[in-house]
């Protein structure tokens, strides 16, 4: 009996170790597991970061690019010559100036 006793036990203990190993295991892999996963993650938020960041520059380059393209479309003497070119209009002198006063 005290055979079959020692067997159990020993089976018992052997069962235990082989727990206390997996539960060891499990832990060391979520660990390994949510430091890759972090990891991951903080490569990703940059890169993202990185492609705004990058827009962000293309956008303000192209708003500068309007910003230019917009003075140089409100500029005086490209409003003279259109009008004196493609619509044949003539300057005006100030004995062209009329004043006309309703009563």
């Amino acid at each position: 009996m005290e055979g079959t006793q020692s067997v159990q036990s020993a089976q018992k203990l052997m069962w235990q170790r082989k727990i206390k190993l997996f539960l060891v295991v499990a832990v060391v892999f979520s660990l390994i597991f949510c430091v890759a996963r972090q990891n991951v993650s903080m490569f990703l938020s940059e890169r993202k970061l990185e492609e705004l960041a990058s827009r962000r520059a293309d956008l303000e380059k192209s708003v500068y690019l309007m910003n230019v393209e917009l003075s140089s479309l409100r500029s005086r003497e490209r409003m003279k010559r259109i009008a004196q070119e493609q619509l044949n209009m003539i300057p005006i002198t100030p004995g062209d100036v009329r004043l006309i006063v309703y009563e």
